[in-house]
């Protein structure tokens, strides 16, 4: 089975926090976002815990390097889950229901990927 990519991924690496967004009481975690694209994020949690993730929405938020006057707040729902070789937990999220403000924000990235 060939699998192919919807939108074109843009390579990041940013440090942020992420907590469920339907539980309340759910743990803030260290977390990095590893790619974006106008669909959705890959996500890196700094967690050895099994936490099943699938089908639950994400929040993360991050300073991207643009400077520390931006924060973006990524939320999604979690379409698969995997473990990468260094043990942490690998998630990507896809956007759900997003405005078009939140769509031209997106496309405004994909036009900055050339200063990351």
């Amino acid at each position: 089975m060939e699998l192919r990519r919807r939108a074109p991924r843009i390579k990041t690496d940013w440090l942020g926090l992420c907590r469920l967004d339907d539980d309340p009481d759910s743990v803030v975690r260290d977390c990095r976002v590893i790619d974006i694209s106008l669909l959705g994020v890959g996500v890196e949690v700094f967690s050895d815990g099994d936490d099943r993730l699938v089908g639950r929405v994400l929040v993360v938020e991050v300073e991207p390097p643009i400077g520390s006057s931006v924060r973006l707040r990524l939320s999604g729902q979690v379409m698969n889950q995997g473990r990468t070789p260094a043990g942490l937990t690998r998630v990507g999220l896809q956007f759900v229901g997003l405005s078009e403000t939140e769509r031209a924000v997106l496309e405004v990235i994909e036009q900055l990927k050339m200063f990351w």
